[in-house]
């Protein structure tokens, strides 16, 4: 006589089958698009950084590589679309590490930064340039300082409570402005559009943006963020060199996935990354953008900035308390 099977072996063949499946699905990865979700507008740096990948990506394994631009809500709407997808490396997150860390007063993400996500390859490393529309008649810090205790003036960040929008409310109560307006954007493209029509007085944005609105004419650059000078801007100083505290924000960009993706689809995203980051052309792309390739960037590196990024973050927040 045919007797059941008990059903925790019902519970053991299931888990062995999904176990199966997941491992055959890894096996064969890439086997269908893949989507690189960038929570920042079209035509911004982020946005270049990413076309740039997705093409290389695309072409190493003939797999086509959608870039889908998510922007809003300080980037926690494209990362929580990341943490939300499932598991299986089709849906990949490209972003800098400041923001997927940031901790938004009055937002709170589906996920958790340290816990929820894991760096997968080094893209660039840059700092964010210090600038203002050159009607502003301003030369340099010493100049904005003068100017901003004789009159209100407005600046733009990429959302409230960002590290752009944080960044320069620092700085502009260390040099005793009168009277600030912050004004915030979803994304570097429709500020520095403002910026140039009159409606902003100053704003963070990528060293290629800074020097090329540096060539027309239209902007200039008063300082960059970070510890150390860009190798695009050599002449062009540190805020930290400057004098003034807390602007050694370090912007590094890179891709994350899922901390639940397959071992197996980690390591063939890593290799994958490798490849493309050593390759020359990708370099000079990178470069021709104005950033400064991230080559050989360390898993654990990456991990360690997460952490670090997160703690720094939240120190800054408490420091400066809720922001409007």
């Amino acid at each position: 006589m045919h007797r059941p099977l008990p059903r925790r072996s019902f519970c053991a063949l299931g888990l062995a089958a999904f176990a199966s499946i997941a491992s055959a699905s890894s096996a064969n990865y890439p086997s269908r698009p893949i989507t690189l979700v960038v929570p920042y507008p079209a035509g911004g740096n982020g946005d270049n950084i990413a076309r740039v990948f997705a093409k290389k990506l695309s072409d190493l394994w003939n797999t086509p590589v959608v870039v889908d631009n998510k922007p809003g809500a300080s980037g926690t709407i494209g990362a929580g679309q990341v943490h939300r997808a499932a598991p299986d490396g089709y849906t990949l997150l490209l972003t800098v590490t400041t923001q997927l860390t940031s901790r938004v007063p009055g937002v709170k993400p589906s996920y958790n930064a340290t816990e929820d996500f894991v760096p997968l390859v080094g893209l660039t490393v840059a700092p964010l340039a210090f600038v203002v529309p050159a009607r502003l008649n301003v030369k340099n810090m010493k100049e904005l300082e003068a100017l901003a205790r004789q009159r209100p003036l407005s600046y733009g960040s990429y959302g409230t409570s960002t590290s752009t929008h944080i960044v320069q409310h620092l700085l502009l109560s260390q040099i005793k402005a009168v009277n600030t307006v912050h004004v915030p954007y979803k994304g570097e493209s429709p500020m520095v559009v403002d910026m140039l029509g009159g409606q902003i007085d100053m704003g963070l944005v990528g060293i290629g943006q800074a020097r090329e609105m540096e060539k027309s004419g239209r902007m200039r650059t008063l300082a960059v963020l970070g510890t150390q000078r860009s190798e695009f801007l050599p002449d062009v100083p540190t805020l930290t060199e400057l004098g003034y505290k807390q602007m050694d924000w370090a912007y590094g960009t890179a891709l994350y996935g899922s901390s639940r993706l397959p071992v197996e689809v980690q390591a063939k995203l890593r290799e994958a990354g490798k490849t493309i980051m050593a390759d020359p052309d990708t370099q000079a792309q990178y470069r021709n953008q104005s950033n400064q390739p991230w080559v050989n960037a360390r898993i654990d590196e990456l991990s360690r900035r997460l952490v670090v990024d997160t703690n720094n973050w939240n120190k800054v927040l408490a420091d400066v308390g809720a922001l409007e």
